[in-house]
């Protein structure tokens, strides 16, 4: 990933990998108690994720196109990309004029309902009824992509002057053999480090099981 906010860790967020998971699959259950429906999702009936501070699978792409200036028709296009020159003025002279980032600041938690909308399932499904696993790995690229314009956001501009694109997925682990269609999936992640022109992304894949339980579904670097 490209871009160039400095980092600065704080071991009081995320102080590893395990405690970072760890602390995860606790705020999951927290929603679990109250909040999941027996056998399907990580929410219960007609609330809105975004209360929850959650974003919805659709937000993800939404907000990217609103970041990048991205539009549907040709007219809307063009007129995009010359308000993305003005934007040059945003950018940072040198490294000493970043301000300083920490890993929280790019936390980002996702909503995938499998279980919770039907109809959003459809568009996951395999004809084996099996979770298309492609468009887990779209979604997680595309999650990637966002955090990284968290990372580097700019409060006085609504569009970011950055372009930011995947370089490599340097490691994909799976911690469960299959996805069930049935059950809502939460997708988790931040900036985990920063050089002058790139920077790493950790996600998180977890999913409820038919016994509510939480379970650990993929790990992802990139």
């Amino acid at each position: 990933m490209a871009g160039q906010h400095s980092l600065r860790p704080r071991r009081s967020v995320f102080p590893g990998e395990h405690g970072e998971i760890q602390s995860i699959v606790f705020r999951l259950c927290a929603l679990g108690r109250g909040q999941l429906t027996p056998g399907r999702g990580l929410t219960q009936g007609p609330q809105n994720p975004k209360k929850q501070g959650i974003f919805h699978i659709h937000e993800v792409r939404d907000k990217l196109r609103e970041i990048v200036g991205a539009s549907t028709n040709w007219r809307d296009h063009v007129k995009a990309m010359e308000e993305r020159k003005l934007l040059h003025g945003f950018l940072a002279k040198s490294q000493d004029g970043l301000p300083p980032r920490r890993m929280k600041d790019s936390y980002i938690e996702v909503l995938l309902p499998l279980g919770s909308e039907p109809e959003l399932r459809e568009k996951y499904l395999t004809v084996q009824n099996t979770v298309r696993f492609g468009r887990i790995l779209e979604d997680l690229d595309s999650l990637g992509v966002l955090i990284c314009y968290m990372h580097n956001k700019i409060h006085s501009a609504k569009m970011s002057p950055l372009s930011i694109v995947t370089a490599l997925v340097d490691k994909i682990d799976m911690c469960k053999k299959s996805l069930s269609p049935e059950q809502d999936i939460k997708f988790s992640g931040h900036v985990s480090w920063v050089g002058k022109t790139s920077m790493e992304v950790k996600m998180q894949m977890f999913q409820v099981d038919k016994h509510l339980k939480i379970v650990h579904c993929l790990n992802k670097t990139s």
